[in-house]
């Protein structure tokens, strides 16, 4: 699902990742990045709080889940990667919503059982 979705991501786009903790937001990432022909090792940002990947778009893959303090956030350059040259990857959005331009996008995850998530987003046309 998220390899096919890539192809309709475009420079500028920002997306919020919201699930519970295992629910697939990391995979998902994976297959994004994957369809954007990306060859390399992709891991969650949940210490590092950032990862940058040069696929055929440059991705900035945040995670919110370690790090609640959005001065902290600001202080590390957090809106500098809100540009429209990157496409940005954000687990966790939820948390901070106030880091967040109104135009993000959100993709929700949803356990249903151990092999098998709902994935949902608020935007009705973002595979037009």
């Amino acid at each position: 699902i998220a390899k096919a979705l890539s192809q309709y991501l475009k420079k500028g786009d920002i997306i919020s990742l919201q699930g519970e903790l295992g629910s697939g937001k990391t995979t998902f990432i994976k297959g994004i990045l994957k369809g954007l022909k990306y060859e390399y090792n992709v891991t969650s940002p949940t210490f590092t709080l950032v990862n940058e990947y040069d696929a055929e778009i440059k991705v900035i893959h945040i995670d919110f889940y370690r790090e609640p303090n959005i001065d902290r956030w600001y202080n590390i350059g957090f809106q500098d990667y809100l540009n429209p040259d990157n496409i940005v990857l954000i687990e966790w959005g939820n948390l901070l919503p106030l880091l967040l331009p109104e135009d993000t996008i959100h993709i929700f995850f949803k356990h249903i059982d151990i092999n098998k998530r709902r994935i949902y987003s608020n935007y009705e046309n973002f595979c037009d």
